[in-house]
């Protein structure tokens, strides 16, 4: 991100720089018959969300380990974002993930390994087409949904 935009729009746009890439990411897989067919930095960012999931499972960690991925993209001047977050906590409030698989009574560790594997076989594949089109489109969806919200988050932070 450009310097003179990060001082004019706050500490979190990188924050919301980021994120906004993922979402992005998230979009064109969904409009893609093949991940044959992401990016490079589709593919990373992707590594970067599932990284970052992977961080909700893990307990033993300290919060700085846990979301290190996401936001290793962070400007040294820029605030520490990662101890503000705990994905557990705040993936439980969004409708869409909380929602997902109620029916079935799918646990939030069965649920956020879901999205992994989902994420994970998406791009271990990526000269063969795993997933028929839309295969795998709830999950994205899902994911595209939490992104959001804490897109929202970032966004609301960088106003105050």
């Amino acid at each position: 991100m450009i310097p003179n935009a990060m001082t004019s729009t706050g500490p979190y746009a990188g924050l919301w720089s980021h994120l906004k890439s993922i979402d992005h990411t998230i979009e064109r897989i969904t409009q893609i018959d093949s991940p044959d067919k992401l990016s490079e930095l589709d593919k990373d960012r992707l590594i970067a969300l599932e990284i970052f999931l992977r961080g909700g499972l893990e307990n033993d960690k300290s919060p700085d380990e846990k979301f290190e991925s996401l936001f290793s993209h962070a400007v040294l001047s820029e605030p520490e974002y990662t101890s503000a977050i705990d994905l557990r906590a705040r993936i439980n409030t969004i409708p869409a993930f909380s929602n997902w698989q109620k029916s079935s009574k799918k646990s939030y560790k069965h649920k956020i390994e879901r999205l992994i594997s989902v994420i994970d076989h998406y791009l271990s594949e990526s000269s063969v087409l795993l997933f028929p089109r839309g295969g795998v489109k709830e999950e994205f969806e899902v994911l595209r949904s939490i992104i959001h919200s804490l897109l929202s988050d970032a966004e609301i932070a960088m106003q105050h």
